[in-house]
């Protein structure tokens, strides 16, 4: 979203004492002192990784970090620097001298009424001051939300290229330019993923694909706020990025999901339904709700004040799941959806009054083979609330319960966002086509209130990316950079065992929060299992997988011992959740705990939950656990991780 003032980050060279304060992340980024937000200004150069957030950080392995001063120089205050790119000028294009750094960055004015702006500093001592460009702005376009450029060189054209964002309009513009200094229009991306927020910091770069020829793809990320990254996968000819067909077709209408599609309330679905009063007269399509899929849904948005309901066709009962998406007023008694078996509600959800469309669904396996009917109804006549809205019906032995848009997200956890790639301008090239990334381990919903002494934010731990080709297209994959086992300590391993129950982890004890672990669980029946960790006091972290729904949730409504302020742990108090299928009957997991936050990797980073956790120094425990019957437990490593404040 955005960065502080330069005077809110008190950069300090790099200090020689261990950090030792409540809450601090042993091995995650974090400055020393201050706000960390957004990370900027990615970029390789000279043997070193840059991370910019304004304040100025560099390492030789992504994992230890020396922290310069703050490196903005020369404005005159008035403004606060905005998320950004760094731009390494190996030709001189821009005529500031060869090899110099350019800052590309929003300038922003308090107050959210004057334009935002796209400006430049200049250094030409490999970061460690920018210059204020005299002539700034180099892009405004008279928009008040106009923010977040990522600029690369596009070696096709011999041009710099900027993607970046107009949030509030949910468009990403695409510029080009020869000197960095004066830009041109080249096209707009927009109409595709979830629509209803802020879009911004937006990056536009190639990805390998994992199939040993060489293939490449073009990947857009686009934040969606306050705390989600969406991404597009498709193509690039240096002017327009196109989503490629099946991308374009599953975020549209749903093409390739797993299931069966009872009604998408496209043509030809009335005979499934009968209707009482008029609240559901017709089918809607309507710019008042969002993130609904092809043209269409049913509902009563467009008709507030009117009452009624609408009955499906009996049906037989045969997956697991029902899933659909739905968005409305948040009350059961008179808006809803329901699930109706032998003349009694069996199932029921509400909207979270909002008029956005999320998947919601129902673990229906103990009504196998039972016949059932659906309900959607609207009996109130309150138009604030008395409304509701339903899409995409789909009967599947895969539960999306995530209570997220229909889009393709880069984490389901609750707090990673702003993910930035690192752009590589080393002349070695040594790292070939490997893509780091990295993203902000936050959530505007409760940023400003984290219980944090040294100042606010972390990073999360930096990422390798490369796509994967699915039944339903293009996704992307992630792993932890390998850079990370120099912190390992002595290894803890466990032999293969089967769980039943609650079993405490004897072989591996870790004296603080701060370790890593690779577990790999067989399912071997219908049992959910997982992981408790962080227990101790009351509290713990829960990871579950469920093999019957294919669904893994990370449960922290009781993980913080920060409980002072109540509407901090109002917000803070989640599960998420996302659908994943085991890998030839197992899970692989690969979990980092640090202080103050999880990271879950699962099943070589097919879907990754990355959370912050604020928990006690004392809860330390760990579990394995297997609910209604037993899991083998086939591989266990852990480690305790070193500091890199040592």
């Amino acid at each position: 979203m955005f960065t502080f003032l330069v005077s809110d980050v008190n950069g300090q060279q790099n200090s020689s004492r261990s950090r030792e304060e409540k809450y601090r992340p042993q091995y995650h980024f974090s400055p020393e002192k201050g706000w960390i937000g957004d990370p900027d200004g990615l970029v390789i150069h000279r043997g070193k990784f840059h991370l910019f957030w304004w304040g100025h950080a560099v390492s030789e392995d992504l994992v230890h970090w020396k922290e310069l001063p703050p490196p903005m120089k020369g404005d005159d205050k008035s403004f606060s620097y905005f998320s950004g790119s760094v731009a390494v000028d190996l030709q001189n294009t821009s005529g500031f001298g060869k090899n110099s750094m350019v800052a590309v960055y929003t300038r922003h004015f308090a107050g959210d009424s004057l334009p935002e702006t796209q400006a430049l500093s200049i250094s030409k001592d490999d970061g460690l001051v920018f210059n204020y460009y005299a002539e700034n702005p180099v892009l405004d376009i008279g928009k008040v939300f106009f923010r977040d450029p990522q600029v690369f060189w596009y070696p096709a054209d011999k041009l710099w290229k900027m993607v970046v964002a107009l949030p509030d309009v949910q468009q990403i513009h695409i510029y080009e330019s020869r000197d960095l200094k004066s830009w041109q229009f080249c096209s707009t991306f927009t109409g595709l993923g979830a629509q209803n927020s802020f879009w911004e910091c937006p990056d536009l770069f190639e990805l390998p694909v994992l199939n040993g020829k060489k293939e490449k793809k073009w990947v857009m990320l686009i934040g969606r706020g306050p705390n989600r990254v969406q991404y597009f996968v498709g193509d690039f000819d240096g002017k327009t990025f196109t989503s490629d067909t099946q991308t374009a077709s599953f975020i549209k209408t749903g093409k390739g999901l797993d299931g069966e599609v009872y009604d998408d309330f496209e043509a030809g679905h009335e005979s499934k339904w009968s209707r009482e009063g008029t609240a559901f007269s017709k089918n809607t399509g309507s710019k008042e709700l969002t993130d609904y899929l092809g043209k269409s849904y049913i509902g009563s948005v467009a008709k507030e004040g009117s009452i009624g309901r609408m009955k499906s066709a009996p049906f037989l009962i045969k997956q697991k799941a029902i899933n659909f998406l739905i968005a409305g007023g948040d009350s059961a008694d008179s808006t809803g959806i329901r699930l109706i078996v032998d003349g009694k509600v069996v199932r029921s959800s509400t909207g979270d009054n909002s008029k956005v469309l999320k998947w919601n669904g129902w673990d229906v396996r103990n009504l196998a083979g039972k016949r059932a009917y659906l309900e959607i109804l609207d009996l109130t006549t309150d138009t604030i609330s008395g409304s509701i809205a339903i899409d995409h019906i789909v009967f599947s032995d895969q539960l999306l319960n995530q209570r997220l848009e229909h889009a393709l997200w880069l984490d389901y956890g609750s707090d990673y966002y702003a993910t930035r790639t690192w752009r590589n301008y080393d002349e070695s090239k040594a790292l070939g086509d490997t893509v780091f990334a990295i993203g902000w381990m936050g959530n505007w919903d409760y940023a400003r209130k984290a219980p944090t002494s040294w100042g606010k934010g972390f990073e999360s731990l930096p990422r390798t990316m490369a796509l994967k080709r699915t039944g339903a297209g293009y996704r992307i994959v992630q792993q932890p950079v390998p850079q990370l086992q120099k912190l390992r300590q002595a290894l803890h391993e466990s032999g293969m065992q089967e769980i039943n129950g609650i079993q405490k982890l004897e072989t591996f004890r870790p004296s603080r929060n701060t370790y890593e672990m690779e577990v790999e669980f067989k399912a071997s029946s219908d049992a959910a299992f997982g992981l408790f960790l962080l227990e101790g006091e009351g509290r713990k972290l829960v990871l579950r997988y469920d093999p019957v729904t294919s669904e893994i949730r990370l449960d922290r409504t009781n993980c913080t011992d920060f409980v002072s302020d109540s509407s901090f742990n109002e917000l803070f108090a989640k599960e998420m959740s996302a659908p994943l299928k085991l890998d030839q009957g197992k899970l692989r997991l690969h979990i980092f705990v640090d202080q103050s936050s999880i990271e879950v990797f699962t099943n070589d980073g097919e879907v990754v939950l990355s959370a912050t956790t604020f928990p006690s120094d004392g809860q330390l425990g760990i579990s394995l656990f297997s609910e209604r019957g037993k899991t083998q437990l086939t591989k266990l490593k852990a480690w305790e991780l070193n500091s890199i404040w040592k």
